[in-house]
Formats: structure tokens, C-alpha cells, sequence
């Protein structure tokens, strides 16, 4: 992974604009302005340049990415074919899921363009467990709810198509 920057210090205009962004992303829907604002110092920053990987099929699962600009592919790759399954763009978040989860990546992220994340780490999201358990619960909900969620969106979309095959 060719990172080009990772920095561990977001300055005041940056938090504000962090601040604004999480209250608008569902994973974190639920907390309150004292819960966001401890959370702003666990998140890092990386950039990638377009095409870059991310992360590959088959990683283990290490981070939650928040897209601050640019935009990502996530692709899975079936018998040498890749198949692009969604494209997130700013505001978006991806890899909640598996971190959480047991399975290592299903898929790749590839950045489409100049990309800038916020990154929530394993370690970060782990260790509010022994700092503020409420703000653990909440978050681990609302990546159960996030799961959900997509799941739903997907099973709507293969039913969907599986009815557009029996009319054909």
C-alpha cells in the first residue's frame, strides 16, 4: 500500500469540517456533539493517488474509512473477472463491516481519483470499549444498523433483477 500522506494531527479548520461531516454519516448517527468531538482525535488522515489500492481482496480488515474527497471503487475479483459492486464518493464510509466481522475483505478499494480518508482504526474503535463503553455500544450498533441496511438494499436489488429475468 503506497500511502502518500498519513498524519496524525487534524488542525481546528479540519476538526470543524470532520465535525460537520461525521454528523452527517450514519455510523455515527445517535452520538452527541461531546461523543463526536472525542472521537475527531482517534481519526488519521491518508491519501491515495487514483488507482491506488487500499485495501485487496482478501486483507484482513484493519480500518473504517471516511471519504473526506475523492472518489473509490470497491471491486471484487471472481475466476480473473473483476466486477465493480459500488462506487463511494465524499461523505461516504466503507469497511465498517468487516472490521467488526470475522471475514477478512470480500473485495478491493481502489481510489478512482486523488483521494483524502479519514481513518477510524481497529485499535481506535477497540479501546473506547475500556474508555467510554456507552460510545463503543453506540457506534457497534450503528454499524449493525449500516449492515442491515445495505443488506437490505441488496437483497431489493437481486429481487429486482431476478423479476426482470421471469419476464424475459
Amino acid at each position: 500500500m503506497n500511502i502518500k500522506k498519513s498524519n496524525n494531527m487534524i488542525n481546528y479548520k479540519e476538526k470543524q469540517l470532520i465535525f460537520s461531516m461525521l454528523n452527517e454519516i450514519a455510523l455515527f448517527g445517535g452520538l452527541t456533539a461531546g461523543e463526536l468531538e472525542c472521537l475527531i482525535p482517534m481519526l488519521t488522515t491518508k491519501s491515495f493517488e487514483k488507482g491506488e489500492t487500499i485495501f485487496s481482496q482478501g486483507d484482513s480488515p484493519n480500518n473504517i474509512f471516511i471519504i473526506q474527497s475523492g472518489e473509490v471503487k470497491i471491486i471484487k475479483k471472481i475466476q480473473d473477472v473483476e466486477i465493480e459492486l459500488v462506487r463511494f464518493k465524499e461523505g461516504n464510509l466503507f469497511g465498517e463491516t468487516e472490521l467488526i466481522g470475522i471475514f477478512k475483505y470480500i473485495a478491493s478499494a481502489i481510489a478512482l481519483t486523488d483521494l483524502k480518508l479519514l481513518v477510524f482504526s481497529k485499535s481506535a474503535l477497540y479501546s473506547l470499549h475500556s474508555k467510554d463503553i456507552k460510545l463503543f455500544s453506540k457506534i457497534l450498533l450503528n454499524v449493525a444498523r449500516e449492515s442491515c441496511r445495505r443488506t437490505a438494499h441488496t437483497d431489493e436489488y437481486w429481487l429486482n433483477e431476478m423479476v426482470k429475468l421471469r419476464k424475459k
